[in-house]
Order: structure tokens, then sequence, then C-alpha cells
């Protein structure tokens, strides 16, 4: 049968300061191959620890310090009885070390087989860490089951089940807030709680989870390499300005640490985003790593399509809205101002030309010359009034319309600081150059 765990103190003097090791064993007596935990307090400097029995036999032992804590066997060949030491020191030398007695019993009670023994996965972390409990050897349980609580604590978990051959395991979550220390875990039959075993979890400060991204800023569809340190947990999530679905995940590996790409997603717009790690397990782990997406390119942003030729070219300020057609020939043209109105029709020849008809005496010529004056005027004004008034048939045999390609265009642009980008947008659809026209008479 199995006790308490009993405590053996060690005074020393070091110098003008008063050092108290502490060594706990989980049971002080049983026969050969007993497997006894181990727990020391007060180890102040300590490189390495090793346990013995009876001087022999060294054991590792971890160090947490001021703590070590680790398991050593009872020898085979241990002799029946007390005054056995089970004794912890550190490399430093003597001056920091602890025992304390064990006793060898013949194994008439309980035997190396029979012995209970209970591990912890991993057997240190901080608040969120998963640990694994495995217990062996509780086949004697008579519930078939045992208890699982912290010593001096709470309660962890009751009636856990016992297999056949006496295996159990459960899984248990550092919870919060625990406080850094070194915590005794218990594993008892359930309603016998003199059988049972122990083993230790130190409970280190916080996680520190700290995340850096490689480059800082890109496209969208870029690949970026992650790195985070500090985050205490199996796995962890990418999430995109605290979305909740992850787009992408990666598993976190010794120590801590992991190293991954990920891709920025294909939808994000351009500007400054948050991107965040999180252990998938304990979403109070993360940190959070800025990343700016930029554009695609510069021209899409601030290129010649916002501020080129097609918004600020000929079919906005050109040929159509001031050109011949408004102010051509048709309004202004030969028509209203050519020679029919002050050419030779009206003061050449047949009206009054030179010569020697002039000498002629007047009373001769008055009647005949009125006469032929008066055909001469009749004859003008029929010509005249008759370019008035040609019908649709002549012009389009006497006149031809062409177009003049227009020589300039014009362009529209805004002018804005450097490094920004445009503050409006204008629509101006492009159509083809009509050029300038002009209307000229064929037979002339």
């Amino acid at each position: 049968m199995s006790v308490g765990p009993l405590v053996s103190t060690s005074l020393a003097a070091v110098g003008t300061r008063l050092r108290v090791e502490e060594l706990t064993l989980s049971t002080h007596e049983g026969p050969p191959g007993t497997l006894v935990s181990v727990t020391g307090t007060g180890f102040d400097v300590c490189g390495q620890a090793t346990l013995t029995f009876d001087g022999q036999h060294a054991t590792p032992a971890e160090v947490h310090i001021p703590k070590i804590s680790g398991t050593i066997k009872v020898p085979q060949d241990a002799t029946v009885g007390p005054h056995h030491t089970i004794e912890a020191a550190c490399d430093s030398g003597n001056a920091y070390q602890a025992d304390d007695e064990f006793t060898v019993t013949s194994g008439g009670g309980t035997t190396t087989d029979e012995h209970q023994t209970l591990t912890l996965d991993p057997d240190h972390g901080s608040v969120g860490t998963p640990v694994n409990v495995q217990g062996k050897g509780f086949a004697q349980c008579s519930a078939k089951t045992v208890d699982l609580y912290v010593l001096n604590g709470p309660a962890i978990a009751s009636a856990i089940p016992v297999t056949e051959n006496g295996d159990f395991s459960y899984k248990e979550v550092v919870p919060d807030p625990t406080p850094p220390d070194t915590y005794t875990f218990r594993a008892a039959c359930t309603g016998e709680p003199d059988v049972y075993a122990d083993a230790y979890l130190v409970v280190e400060s916080p996680a520190n989870p700290v995340l850096s991204l490689d480059p800082e800023q890109g496209e969208t569809n870029a690949t970026l390499k992650a790195t985070g340190t500090g985050f205490r947990c199996p796995n962890v999530d990418f999430l995109w300005d605290g979305g909740e679905s992850p787009f992408a995940s990666a598993a976190v590996k010794e120590p801590d640490s992991f190293t991954t790409e990920i891709t920025v997603p294909a939808d994000a717009q351009p500007g400054k985003h948050m991107v965040r790690a999180v252990c998938a397990a304990y979403p109070e782990q993360y940190d959070d790593s800025a990343f700016t997406v930029t554009a695609n390119d510069g021209t899409d942003n601030g290129g010649t399509d916002n501020g080129g030729t097609d918004n600020g070219g000929t079919d906005n300020g050109g040929t159509d809205n001031g050109g011949t057609d408004n102010g051509g020939t048709d309004n202004g043209g030969t028509d209203n101002g050519s020679t029919d109105n002050g050419g030779t029709d009206n003061g050449g020849t047949g009206g009054g030309g030179g010569g020697g008809d002039q000498s002629v005496a007047v009373g001769w010529v008055v009647g005949p010359a009125s006469l032929g004056a008066a055909l001469l005027l009749a004859i003008a004004a029929a010509a005249y009034f008759g370019r008035l008034h040609r019908g649709p048939r002549w012009v389009r045999g006497h006149v031809r319309a062409t177009l003049r390609p227009a020589p300039a265009t014009a362009d529209l642009t805004e002018p804005h600081p450097s490094g920004e980008g445009p503050t409006r947008t204008v629509r101006l659809d492009p159509h083809a150059d009509p050029g300038s026209a002009a209307i000229e008479e064929t037979d002339r």
C-alpha cells in the first residue's frame, strides 16, 4: 500500500544567505522496481540535476529553476529494509542538494507490474497548453475508475474509466488563470485514495506570440513568408482583416514556432490590411501584422485611360462643335457674296461698254438705244434671278461637297498632387473625326 508524500528538508548556509532545499517523494516505500516520482524546490542555481538511490544508479532530472523533477526506479538489488536514501543534486556541486529516506519492502503486497504510474505530456507549458494524462497499473481499482485532481488543489475529473489492463487516459488544458508554478497531478482509485500515482506539471509564464510577414506589401495573389514565434499550440489559422474564415493555416513546430507561405486573397482591395495568426485551439493566443496591397500596375490607377486623349480629345473640343459646318462656306460663302452680285454681268460690256459707239449723236440713238438697254436689263435680271432660283437637279450637277481632316486635337487632363489618385471620374465616348466641309461649284 502506498502512502502520501513526505517532505525532507536540507538546510545549508551559503555566505550570509540561508537556503532551504526540499525534496518530495511520491512514495517512501516499495519493492525493487518501484518507480518513485521526485520533485525538489529551492534549487536556485542549477544547470543539470541528477537523482540517485543510495548514491548510485544516477538518473537525470528536469530543471525548472528553482524546481527540479524526475522519476527514479528502486534497483532490483536493493536490500529489504529502511534507511535507504534517494538524493537530488545539481551539477554546481553539493551546495544544492536534498535527500529523503526510502524503505524497500519484500514486495508481498505490491509488485512492479502492479505499481501505478502517471505521466503528463508535455509536463510543462503555459495557460491554454493541452496536456495528455496517461495512467498505468490501476487494474486493482475496485470501482474500475480513477479520480484526477491537483494535490491540495481543485478536482480535474472524476470517475475516469480504467481498462482491463489498468490503463486510462485523459486530456486536460491548463486553465486560465493559473499562476506560473509547479503543480502535482494525482490519479487515485475512486473510493480508494491510498492507491494513487503522482506526476508534476510546470506552468510557465504566458505565451508571447509574434507574427512577421515578408514582404510587407505586394499585389493580390502574391506569396508571403509568414514567420511566428511564441505560439504554444499545435496549429495556427490566418485571418484577413479579422474575418471568421481562415484563408490559410500552418502547423506549429518546436519550439513554439512556424514558417510557412501564404497567398494574398485575390479579392483584396488596394490599401492597408491586417493579417492575424491565431491558435486554432486557443483563440486567446494571436498576433497581428500589417500588409499593404498595391495595385496590379500603374496604368490602371493613373495612366492614359483616366487622363489621356480619350477623355480630352477631338470629340469634345474638335471640329464637330466649332468646325466649318457652323461657320463655314454655307452661311457666308460664294452664293451671298460672290462675283454674281458684283461681277461682270452687272458691269461688263453688255451693260455699257466703251469704244466708238458712245460718240454717236444722241438724237439719232435715243429710240434704238433705249430699246437695247431695256433688253439688256431684262437679260441680266433673268440671269441673276435664274441663278438664285436654280433647282436641286442643277445643284447636284454643279455642286460637290468634300470632307477634309482636322489637323488639331485637344486633351482633357486633371492635375493632382504626386502620389495621389484622381479625385473624380469623367466618362467621354469617342467618335470618328468628321473633319471639315467645303462646298464649291464644279463648273467654275
